[in-house]
């Protein structure tokens, strides 16, 4: 399998990632406590100063789960729906933003736009670190999966802690800074996969061909005293 058709996406999902996280964390420099206080989507609120340049470095963030996915998808087939699907999503996150403060159920009463954009926004990214794990559980390449156990392991504990704090506690210091960490690892993954995959040789034979290989084999050496007899028969 040649992987030259891989590096360019995983290129542009290194640079979409990087460039999308830095438009994101500029937009968010306006707000009066940015890292502190409030969750990441008030960014793009329609009265933010630069809800623009927030919503299009969701974009960019949204194209590079999907162009991971498009790189991923010769060594880990399905998880490239997984990741297309996490863009197709992180991208109506992007062209619907919530209200002022996006306020969130069970303590504060929300509009159906703050509902469209936390859901689209929880499923994309719950979708990157499904995907996340898929590649830590089947991955072809030893490299793809040790890097995304590391990646599960400071993920999956993080992202639970941010579900239970939003049903628990609701907005606070706590649900707003755990949210802005537990997104560092999801993005971190996404970027130092995509480094990887532009470094992996051209030409890697992925396992099922080897096996399939193996098998041709085994049955061509199989045969070959079937053959063998039936031509000493024929020559008597």
């Amino acid at each position: 399998m040649v992987l030259d058709r891989s590096r360019w996406p995983a290129g542009f999902a290194v640079v979409g990632a990087v460039a999308g996280t830095a438009a994101v964390m500029y937009a968010l420099g306006v707000l009066p406590e940015p890292w502190t206080r409030g969750y990441i989507s008030e960014g793009g609120v329609a009265t933010s100063p630069r809800d623009g340049i927030y919503r299009t470095g969701i974009l960019a963030l949204a194209g590079s789960l999907a162009l991971l996915g498009a790189a991923l998808r010769r060594l880990v087939p399905f998880v490239c729906a997984i990741l297309v699907t996490a863009g197709v999503f992180g991208a109506l996150s992007s062209a619907v933003s919530c209200t002022p403060g996006c306020p969130l159920p069970p303590y504060e009463p929300s509009t159906a736009q703050d509902l469209v954009h936390a859901g689209a926004s929880v499923l994309a990214v719950g979708l990157a670190v499904v995907a996340m794990g898929t590649v830590a559980l089947i991955a072809l390449q030893p490299v793809l999966r040790r890097t995304a156990r590391v990646f599960s392991a400071v993920t999956f504990p993080l992202a639970l802690l941010l579900v239970i704090g939003l049903l628990a506690i609701g907005r606070g210091l706590f649900t707003s800074v755990l949210e802005r960490v537990a997104l560092v690892p999801v993005v971190g993954w996404v970027v130092l996969t995509g480094v990887l995959l532009c470094g992996l040789p051209k030409t890697v034979v992925p396992a099922q061909a080897r096996l399939a290989g193996r098998s041709t084999a085994a049955a061509r050496a199989d045969g070959e005293p079937d053959v063998r007899a039936a031509e000493r028969a024929t020559a008597g």
